[in-house]
């Protein structure tokens, strides 16, 4: 596993993510002189600098900018010098754009709403937005963090990922965005892994962010969902890191189980199922949290992003049997492959189909198209019919890459 060195100590970098607060001392010193810490997950001549950044009353480590590529193969900072290109890809008026300077994202809700003098909200207050930009929907923004973040990617060195580490490399990849025109932090809040030890600090630091809300003052935050329940009005939501209570409307929760069915069967199942929601909220006059829109994202027991309860079957089958793998997310209409999984132990990278919706004409098609093409280029790949074959007696590609460390 990865050490990271800052202020003079030497550490691992699991504990420095899942346990924040027990750092910020030391890395608040090392921001100031010399102002970074060091990975160690490899040697060079010239070391591995990371940056130090600041979200909310937490320090967190990124990587440095154009250093991912001299990471070890297994770091969480490193990055893939043949990998897809950023979000935005050079389009200026792209919904999410990754600049030098960190994500810029222009979200389809309103975070500000003008207040009229009699006390009503109006159209939303102007930003700082390029005209004519295109708007992405708050479950492409969380897909896409989810990946700049490299949650979608496994390398196969461990079998557990917790919600601390989901936190902090979210919370490297936010530190220096725009959101709708405004700094993420001043309008994002990702819930903390809950320590019994940081109630206090963990519960004043939402309530600061909770603070700055109202009716024309709105929110995101983003955790795991623990429960739906049914109230006199409608339906609460609380997320697994936090007691507080989401109030949305009966319309609102009915939406979500239809955008999101394999998300919304998953709350309340098996623990294999994690169910992790960006939501948008509001404060009313009453201190009240109100849900007024949300997106969820089915996940593996370790926060692999989606798109079936089936396909969480194989990423924990393959999270456990360390394997190396990314889950593809679709960031592009030109996508024409989208495999289910890539797996990258196993020489050639060979894609892994998990087919859920046998008998459909349209998914039929798309099957074969995406078999001749596989075909064409010369891709192995795994199949997996739901119908046919229990996931155990599934035959994965053995492994023949030897892992870097």
């Amino acid at each position: 596993m990865t050490d990271v060195a800052f202020d003079g100590g030497r550490f691992p970098l699991a504990d420095v993510q899942e346990n924040p607060a027990h750092y910020v001392k030391r890395l608040e010193r090392a921001k100031v002189a010399p102002g970074h810490a060091v990975c160690l997950c490899a040697t060079h001549d010239t070391p591995l600098q990371l940056v130090i950044r600041r979200y909310g009353s937490l320090l967190h480590l990124a990587g440095w900018p154009d250093d991912g590529h001299r990471h070890a193969r297994g770091c969480a900072f490193y990055k893939d010098p043949n990998a897809a290109k950023p979000a935005g890809g050079g389009d200026s008026k792209a919904a999410i754009i990754a600049t030098p300077a960190g994500l810029n994202v222009k979200l389809d809700a309103s975070l500000t709403l003008r207040e009229t003098n009699s006390g009503s909200r109006s159209s939303p207050a102007p930003t700082s937005n390029r005209p004519g930009r295109r708007s992405a929907t708050m479950l492409a923004f969380l897909q896409t963090l989810w990946c700049e973040a490299r949650l979608n990617e496994w390398t196969g060195l461990s079998t557990t990922r917790h919600w601390g580490v989901c936190n902090a490399q979210l919370l490297a990849e936010l530190s220096t965005a725009r959101i709708n025109g405004a700094d993420a932090q001043s309008v994002l809040h990702v819930m903390r892994r809950f320590e019994e030890a940081d109630r206090v600090e963990i519960n004043a630091e939402f309530d600061s962010f909770i603070a700055r809300l109202s009716a024309t003052h709105r929110g995101l935050v983003i955790g795991e969902i623990s429960e739906v329940t049914p109230t006199q009005y409608g339906h609460a939501l609380s997320l697994r890191q936090s007691a507080r209570k989401y109030y949305a409307s009966a319309t609102l929760i009915e939406h979500a189980a239809r955008a999101w069915p394999h998300a919304w069967r998953a709350l309340g199942g098996d623990r294999a199922a994690r169910v992790v929601a960006i939501l948008l909220v509001e404060r009313t006059s009453k201190g009240h949290l109100k849900l007024l829109d949300l997106a969820a994202m089915l996940c593996s027991s370790a926060f692999i992003p989606c798109d079936s309860i089936h396909e969480m079957a194989m990423a924990n089958r393959l999270v456990a049997e360390r394997r190396d793998f990314l889950k593809p997310v679709r960031m592009s209409p030109q996508d024409d492959m989208l495999p289910d999984f890539v797996l990258r132990d196993a020489g050639a990278q060979t894609h892994v189909e998990v087919y859920g919706m046998n008998g459909a004409p349209a998914y039929e098609t798309r099957k074969e198209e995406k078999r001749a093409l596989r075909l064409a280029r010369g891709i192995p790949a795994v199949e997996w019919d739901v119908d046919r074959e229990p996931l155990a007696q599934v035959q994965l590609a053995p492994l023949r890459d030897a892992r870097a460390t």
